[in-house]
């Protein structure tokens, strides 16, 4: 294994030159919500029309980095609690908190937005649960700001003292992987999350990866054989690979969504 992660090394750096890579000192906090599905047509509108109005105001001062709203399209239906996410992207963990606490204001509504707006989402959609990520890692294709259409998020937990081991697994084995899977366009980004709050031992996961893709048929190309050999060469050990993936790591769960819209 240590011949592996000594033959990135050189693949890193000509890919550093290549392939745009976003600030790593971004924080995302992410709000799950709850619409009815006889309401999703006036929710998007009022979305589209208020919640964006009121995150506006935030990138001009910037305050926030980005907003971003999704669909979740896997899983859905009666199997998820929630049917849309919506993520702030900060360089601030205190701007986080601080236009989001309004008692009287839904924690997914930013303070800007109008009273009017305000109260129309309050009865639109309801705020399963939020939470705070810190971006760890990630690697872009350079292809300007347009996001991608769709981003699957994968869930891990990672047991204690084991962090510093499964973020070393994702920036010296992962990246190269997914850096070579953008290169052949299957894949527009990746990210790599520690979860900063909630936490706690019965929370079921405490680190994430966003995988960013255009085409809802690139996200069948993962980790597979063909791209490990791609990268690492074709005399390279994937069941090791594999083992020393799952000693890290538990999966927990894999989430598709779809972007439904955003500013940045």
């Amino acid at each position: 294994m240590k011949k592996l992660l000594l033959s990135f090394v050189l693949y890193l750096v000509f890919f550093a030159s290549v392939f745009g890579q976003q600030q790593d000192d971004l924080y995302k906090k992410i709000d799950y919500l709850q619409v009815n599905q006889t309401q999703l047509d006036r929710f998007l509108k009022v979305a589209d029309r208020d919640l964006k109005s009121g995150f506006s105001s935030l990138l001009k001062n910037d305050d926030v980095k980005g907003w971003y709203l999704y669909k979740v399209k896997f899983p859905g239906g009666e199997k998820s609690n929630y049917n849309f996410v919506s993520i702030t992207v900060s360089s601030s963990i205190n701007d986080l908190g601080d236009y989001f606490s309004d008692n009287n204001t839904p924690g997914f509504v930013p303070s800007p937005t109008t009273k009017g707006g305000t109260e129309q989402l309050s009865k639109l959609a309801t705020l399963i649960k939020s939470e705070i990520w810190r971006v760890e890692n990630s690697a872009y294709a350079d292809t300007g700001s347009t996001p991608s259409r769709y981003m699957s998020m994968d869930y891990m937990k990672v047991a204690p003292g084991k962090s510093p081991d499964y973020l070393m697994l994702e920036d010296e084995i992962a990246k190269p992987i997914h850096l070579e899977r953008i290169e052949q366009n299957q894949m527009a980004g990746w990210e790599v999350y520690s979860l900063i709050l909630p936490s706690g031992m019965n929370y079921s996961y405490n680190f994430a990866t966003g995988n960013h893709f255009k085409e809802l048929e690139h996200f069948e190309f993962g980790l597979n054989e063909e791209i490990i050999q791609q990268t690492m060469g074709e005399n390279s050990n994937v069941p090791e690979l594999f083992e020393t993936i799952y000693n890290t790591r538990d999966l927990i769960k894999v989430e598709l969504w779809e972007l439904i819209d955003h500013l940045q």
